[in-house]
């Protein structure tokens, strides 16, 4: 298996077990569910569920079109993009519910936001040119 879905699917991982841990320790103390709903849901949807799909997209879909990967660096530049997009937000998240943002939480949070978007849009595109039809050529 390529290093780089590799990197996704470990990153997916240990972004599911720390979710887990956020989501028993909200059950546990549910004072804190007002803090953490937004980090849970995002360390679950961008982190667990995207970063699997990523790391088993990179694997599987070039293997399924017969084709190689159109570009591994977009790959390695997706992996290291969403992991500070995720990151980004889960903090901003946390200080925007604690009631501890300043005026720059929002705009990071929106830049992390914006990152996250970039991550999607890199994915697309590379899984794009890769699983491109190619027509045969029509002979006279």
């Amino acid at each position: 298996m390529d290093k780089t879905s590799v990197w996704f699917i470990k990153a997916g991982m240990i972004y599911f077990l720390v979710s887990s841990i956020v989501g028993v320790s909200m059950a546990i103390w549910p004072e804190v569910i007002t803090y953490y709903k937004a980090v849970h849901a995002h360390l679950n949807l961008l982190g667990w569920m995207s970063m699997m799909i990523f790391g088993i997209g990179y694997h599987i879909l070039p293997r399924f079109s017969g084709r190689p990967l159109h570009s591994p660096s977009i790959a390695r530049t997706q992996f290291w993009l969403a992991n500070i997009g995720l990151i980004g937000m889960s903090f901003s998240w946390a200080l925007i519910y604690h009631g501890r943002a300043t005026g720059y939480t929002r705009i990071l949070l929106t830049i992390f936001g914006l990152i996250e978007v970039t991550v999607v849009l890199l994915f697309i595109y590379n899984m794009w040119k890769t699983i491109k039809v190619v027509e045969p050529m029509k002979t006279a």
